[in-house]
């Protein structure tokens, strides 16, 4: 096995969802690079019709936070209300300093929930390559176009055209995670 495959094999294995993060602040450096890494997803017929909000610091991702609650309470968005109404609710785990939202355009795309997964699993695998940990967050995709929402949205510079198909929390992990067992029934084999 060739030395670049064996250490994709490791990251593979490696990387874990994480939930703690230090007080360390991400840097430009691993932020560009992070989204280097993003820009070589493939999509569907190579639309590359995805998008990324970067939202860094506290404060922001606070607002960020209390946008989400307030969404999830109004009716017919009752998919995460118990979740999102506690009062220890976060969507960065209360200490991540980065949450990376990725939408795809819904009219650009051919393929816009595949598209959008690629492109968070990219971007899991470049920050536990960059030493950082990261958590797939899923609850805005269910309120993107709640009207409120939406507008806290486009004032982040979210495109209007866009879906969210995801969100990352993201930072320096405090601790990676163990492995958890793994199923190896998931699959057969046609010949």
């Amino acid at each position: 096995m060739s030395e670049i495959l064996s250490q994709v094999l490791a990251a593979l294995r490696e990387r874990r969802s994480v939930r703690d993060f230090t007080a360390e602040p991400v840097t430009d450096e691993e932020l560009n690079s992070l989204l280097e890494v993003a820009a070589y997803t493939p999509t569907a017929r190579n639309t590359q019709a995805w998008h990324v909000t970067v939202v860094r610091g506290l404060d922001k991702i606070a607002s960020l936070n209390e946008a989400v609650k307030k969404a999830n309470q109004k009716p017919g968005y009752e998919r995460y209300r118990e979740v999102t109404k506690t009062a220890s609710y976060s969507i960065n785990f209360q200490k991540a300093p980065v949450f990376l939202i990725v939408g795809v355009d819904r009219e650009k795309s051919v393929a816009p929930p595949e598209d959008g997964a690629l492109v968070l699993g990219y971007l899991m695998l470049g920050a536990h390559a960059l030493g950082l940990g990261s958590c797939w967050i899923n609850q805005l995709g269910v309120i993107t176009d709640e009207p409120e929402f939406r507008e806290y949205l486009t004032s982040l510079g979210f495109p209007p055209s866009h879906r969210i198909i995801g969100c990352l929390a993201l930072g320096h992990r405090a601790k990676l995670p163990p492995v958890p067992e793994r199923r190896r029934d998931h699959h057969n084999l046609v010949s």
